[in-house]
């Protein structure tokens, strides 16, 4: 236990260099694409309101949390190539908040009767604030001590404008295939230089086989932040039935990654519902293969999302993609 409390106290007396790096992590990133490649706006068939919200480790004062808004819709009044979305995302370690907004702006271009490939950009920032004066002394570890952390009573803010770009491939509801840059700047965030908001590569990609009365979606999620971090890949099953319910799991596994503890791998067990009227609700449990696991019960996800067709269509229920 001592050992994952100096982690969790480094975390929050350097963690905006971490914090600022990385981007949230999502169990249900099949559904949730917007935040990771703009060029998914205007993909589906009319106007797309998700909402996400995830508490990560449970039992440990000070793990990550954080939720997450999108809406996305084809621009077809206007040019029926392009779309347009946004996103809010709020994430919490420790004494670190982030705040991100970011609007998307795609344009396809039509490959085949079902088939498109789009292009997208997006633009906006995050606000980051540190509040190190929240830090507690304790008698097995003081960081006011230590003169490395001699700014641990400052609070701490910044806002980090930034902007994206990204490709997506897809067939309608049989497979897709994108590639994102969404921070091509890489900021700098607080007095040290090893406080940066480094640029993350994202690569994902699905497919679907099978019935009108049961289908079968597998996907995935490569995230890299070349600088300091290890590649992170989420591989992911979905069953579903009659369009309607589904279940599924995911393996989520760091590659080169040399500290066991902080270690990302977990297991990963989806359910979900979609009605027929558009309305989508679903549930993700997080179980962690690293050392943490033995002070905490996992990590939840909920989602809830909306679907409202344009005129002469019908919903599609599930979203696949």
């Amino acid at each position: 236990m001592k050992r994952v409390f100096l982690l969790l106290c480094f975390l929050c007396l350097t963690g905006s260099a971490a914090f600022a790096q990385q981007d949230a992590r999502y169990t249900k990133f099949m559904f949730n694409k917007l935040v990771f490649n703009p060029a998914y706006a205007g993909s589906g068939d009319g106007l797309s309101l998700v909402g996400i919200g995830r508490y990560q480790w449970v039992n440990i004062d000070g793990a990550p949390r954080g939720a997450t808004l999108s809406a996305h819709a084809p621009l077809d009044n206007i040019n029926k190539k392009s779309g347009i979305g946004g996103w809010l995302e709020y994430d919490q370690l420790g004494v670190h908040q982030r705040i991100s907004l970011f609007a998307d702006y795609s344009y396809s271009f039509i490959l085949g009767q079902a088939t498109r490939l789009s292009l997208g950009i997006s633009g906006g920032g995050l606000y980051m604030r540190s509040d190190y004066t929240q830090l507690k002394q304790t008698g097995e570890f003081d960081p006011f001590t230590d003169p490395a952390f001699n700014n641990a009573s400052n609070v701490y803010s910044k806002f980090l404008p930034n902007f994206g770009l990204g490709l997506y491939l897809y067939n309608t509801n049989k497979y897709y295939l994108g590639a994102s840059v969404p921070h091509l700047l890489d900021n700098k965030y607080g007095p040290t230089k090893i406080a940066h908001q480094f640029r993350h590569y994202h690569f994902m990609g699905g497919l679907v086989l099978g019935s009108e009365s049961f289908k079968v979606h597998p996907s995935f999620l490569v995230k890299m932040v070349p600088q300091n971090a290890p590649v992170q890949l989420d591989a992911n099953l979905l069953f579903f039935f009659k369009d309607a319910f589904y279940f599924g799991a995911t393996y989520r596994t760091p590659i080169n990654n040399k500290d066991k503890l902080i270690d990302s791998e977990s297991i990963d067990a989806l359910v979900g519902f979609a009605a027929k009227n558009g309305l989508r609700i679903g549930y993700a449990y997080d179980y962690t293969l690293s050392e943490i696991n033995q002070f905490t019960s996992g990590s939840h996800e909920i989602m809830l999302g909306y679907n409202i067709a344009k005129q002469g269509y019908r919903v599609r229920t599930p979203r696949y993609f």
